[in-house]
């Protein structure tokens, strides 16, 4: 890209910016890292190995440098879900830059050589001076990109959202005497349980306490006394702590028949 000081300049920014939106851990940093990353350098880089050594009115390059940053966006979230390692800051960081330094070579390749150029010539924004109505268009479409970014980051409340908690059970691999019991917390606040297990034809009971966050979850492994004659029937009961009276979640279970084998003399 020697001759084109836009394209080295564009692939210069790309690798530094992804290298601080990865690496700096304040996050306001990181976002105005991203933004000329996101929202302007891929755009930038295509159109310009689009259009090759035509020149573009400045408003209407801005214009499709944004418009196709998004699509690049869009399309490299595709490509990169693919992929086992999915969508990542580290993915995203190296996956950009490529593309805006494989858009500038691609660029620099199509346009003329620069010695065939009149060295005086002027770049195409050179006393480019944008109207007030264009500035104030770009500068709220500037304003609303980073409004979109710091809210897409940004977990909002969900006052009207009704939260549960799910209840399992099931048989342990290692151990034949034992079940595992769960209790995962999808509330949208801390909560509190009392987990009963009752086994056996008398009724063995076991109870826990349970205190779990929204997005929780814990497991109990109960062992289960079995006679080697019959099933055996297990029921996990889990109760709110504000409401110890009423049932909240109920899971029942039968083991199958302890097989015994005979000793040997």
């Amino acid at each position: 890209m020697r001759g084109h000081l836009d394209l080295t300049r564009a692939s210069v920014a790309a690798a530094l910016c992804a290298l601080v939106a990865a690496v700096v851990p304040w996050e306001l940093v990181r976002l105005v890292a991203a933004l000329p990353l996101t929202l302007f350098l891929p755009g930038y880089a295509i159109v310009a190995a689009a259009f090759g050594s035509r020149e573009l009115a400045p408003p209407k390059r801005l214009t499709l440098s944004v418009a196709v940053s998004l699509m690049t966006l869009a399309l490299t979230a595709l490509v990169l879900n693919v992929f086992p390692f999915g969508l990542t800051t580290a993915s995203w960081a190296v996956a950009l830059p490529l593309i805006v330094i494989a858009a500038c070579r691609g660029a620099a390749l199509r346009r003329d050589r620069p010695q065939a150029r009149h060295r005086s010539a002027k770049p195409p924004w050179a006393g480019w001076r944008p109207a007030p109505r264009d500035a104030a268009l770009v500068g709220a479409a500037i304003v609303l990109a980073i409004a979109a970014l710091v809210l897409a980051q940004k977990p909002l409340s969900a006052g009207n959202a009704e939260g549960f908690t799910a209840l399992w059970m099931l048989p342990t691999d290692s151990r034949e005497d034992a079940v595992r019991v769960g209790v995962l917390s999808s509330e949208q606040d801390p909560a509190a349980y009392t987990l009963q297990v009752r086994t056996g034809a008398k009724r063995q009971s076991q109870s826990y306490r349970v205190a779990l966050d929204p997005g929780e979850e814990k497991t109990f492994e109960v062992q289960v006394p079995r006679a080697p004659g019959g099933r055996t029937h297990v029921v996990a009961s889990l109760y709110r702590s504000e409401q110890p009276q009423h049932l909240y979640r109920r899971v029942t279970s039968w083991l199958p028949r302890q097989t015994t084998f005979p000793q040997a003399p």
